[in-house]
């Protein structure tokens, strides 16, 4: 904020600026047109696999929960990766056009604004599935039942007890949702073209091309004031911090999840849902299983075309592939400048994982733990590296880091990192120690262990599972980061994700998908080291 006002010399030019040259309104007129129709399509496509994940068989809810939660835990920049080998020039779509006689040459469907919100709604269908899935998971589907018993059809049901028992989640859900699409970096950067330019383009160009570092913070405080509204105005709806697992309020369950539609007007709804249901699909039937499987292939697709073709023994990108071979992999390994950049990437992320973790599991135990004063306040500030727009959080520890010299090494690149990682932490420790029954820490004290040894003989191996798996995920979010590097990095340091980025932006290298399969199988093994917690957790 400072910067902004234009220390030493106290100033609103910087934000006067914004708002009367036309080029930046237009910046920021581009960034809302972008979010809210992506918004948009990610509920309209991300509201079927949530409602079949809440209420489907096992087999169908394990392939969906594999589809949301892979693409999630998969690096933003390989997801966005994916989109250029499928809709580029020498693309696997214009390449399968071209075989099929369709077209006569290939077509231009990169770098529009079409582009734009169609990667952006397939990378951003996680985040909105997630918090529809919380609430509606937690709904009584003997309510549903009664209803049918009581003579309502399946869609009735459905518009008159479910949807308005699931608003609260889906309010959360377009909240965080339209908050990531303002602070969207990476995939309008790829996939944009000139006319495409956001809010967050323009706060990069300002701080790290032009060292305008006023005007960029008066950018960057403009963007955190939008969001702090739309936090503010979603908060009077549902409270975030209950999707995390961090309200305290026994009562937060019953207050949030109540029926926001008067009672008149459900009975018109089912009314009009009983007539119409011999000309609407059904609900119970088959139609919303296929519409999620068809939803949860398109997660998953883009990702396993980029497997399937780093595999391809063709020197560029062709589909089908003529043949395979790991050639690819060969000319990684053989590259000093990947490996290099691989080393650096684990330095990095070793660093931000033991400082995440420490810290992380340290406000975990006071959370869950501790009565403590200003409560509400703490987890707000716990949770905001992950509600705040990246750019923003990157943008202040840059600052911070050029004030103490830090900039551009492998320790401050490691803090900045940390300080994203350490919600993830605390979120997956706090729960585990929620769950965990007090009687042993009981009978361990009665038996005369101080605090410390019964956090070392009996916490501590119990949580032990979910450290590790909150280690796991601290080491994911910082050996796939780009946004920190860009800011933090400036220029002198080159991990992994940042070597990719700047081969995407110089050309499509058909090495970059062995890159983005091995980034790929890392985050398949994060989810899979948790499964297996968790299983062991069960028995």
């Amino acid at each position: 904020m400072a910067f902004s006002l234009g220390i030493p010399n106290w100033t609103l030019s910087n934000f006067l600026r914004i708002g009367a040259d036309p080029a930046y309104v237009k910046v920021l007129r581009t960034t809302v047109e972008i979010s809210v129709p992506v918004t948009a399509l990610a509920l309209v496509l991300a509201y079927p696999i949530a409602y079949a994940l809440a209420t489907r068989g096992s087999i169908l809810r394990t392939f969906l929960l594999l589809a949301v939660v892979l693409p999630y835990f998969t690096s933003v920049l390989v997801r966005t990766f994916a989109w250029i080998i499928l809709l580029g020039r020498g693309g696997v779509i214009n390449d399968v056009l071209l075989k099929l006689g369709l077209v006569s040459q290939p077509i231009s469907m990169l770098y529009n604004r079409f582009t734009v919100i169609m990667g952006m709604t397939q990378i951003l269908m996680p985040l909105m599935i997630l918090p529809m899935y919380t609430v509606m998971s937690s709904i009584d589907q003997r309510l549903l039942r009664a209803a049918r018993a009581s003579g309502a059809s399946a869609i009735a049901a459905f518009l008159t007890i479910f949807l308005p028992l699931s608003l609260p989640g889906v309010l959360a859900a377009v909240l965080l949702v339209f908050i990531s699409c303002l602070g969207f970096y990476i995939t309008p950067a790829l996939l944009g073209g000139l006319s495409d330019v956001t809010i967050t383009m323009e706060i990069y160009s300002q701080v790290v091309d032009q060292l305008n570092w006023n005007f960029g913070s008066a950018l960057s405080m403009v963007l955190l004031a939008a969001v702090l509204a739309i936090l503010w105005i979603g908060s009077r709806f549902f409270p975030i911090d209950r999707l995390l697992g961090l309200s305290d309020d026994e009562n937060a369950s019953h207050a949030a999840v109540r029926q926001p539609l008067g009672r008149y007007w459900l009975m018109h709804i089912g009314s009009a849902a009983n007539a119409l249901d011999r000309w609407l699909p059904s609900i119970g039937g088959y139609s919303v299983s296929i519409a999620a499987s068809l939803m949860g292939a398109l997660l998953l697709l883009p990702v396993l075309g980029v497997v399937y073709l780093s595999f391809s023994s063709s020197p560029y990108f062709e589909f089908p592939a003529p043949g395979y071979s790991l050639h690819n992999y060969e000319a990684y390994l053989s590259d000093m400048h990947w490996i290099s950049a691989t080393l650096i990437s684990v330095r990095v992320a070793l660093m931000a994982t033991a400082i995440a973790t420490v810290l992380g599991t340290m406000l975990a135990f006071g959370l869950a733990r501790g009565r403590v004063p200003g409560r509400k306040a703490i987890v707000a500030l716990v949770i905001a590296p992950i509600i705040v727009p990246t750019i923003v959080v990157a943008v202040a520890t840059y600052f911070l880091l050029a004030r103490i010299g830090l900039q551009g090494t492998e320790f401050g690149l490691a803090l900045g990192q940390a300080v994203y990682s350490i919600p993830f932490v605390v979120v997956i420790v706090a729960a585990n120690l929620r769950d965990l029954n007090p009687a042993y820490e009981r009978a361990a004290r009665s038996l005369g262990a101080g605090p410390a040894a019964t956090i070392r003989t009996i916490v501590a191996p119990l949580i032990m599972p979910a450290l590790v798996v909150a280690a796991f995920f601290a080491f994911l979010n910082s050996f796939d980061d780009v946004v920190y590097v860009l800011f933090l990095g400036i220029g002198r340091i080159s991990t992994l994700p940042m070597l990719m980025w700047q081969s995407i932006r110089q050309s499509v290298n058909p090495t970059i998908s062995a890159v983005a399969t091995l980034q790929f199988a890392l985050a398949a093994i994060v989810i899979a080291a948790n499964a297996l917690s968790s299983y062991r957790r069960r028995t």
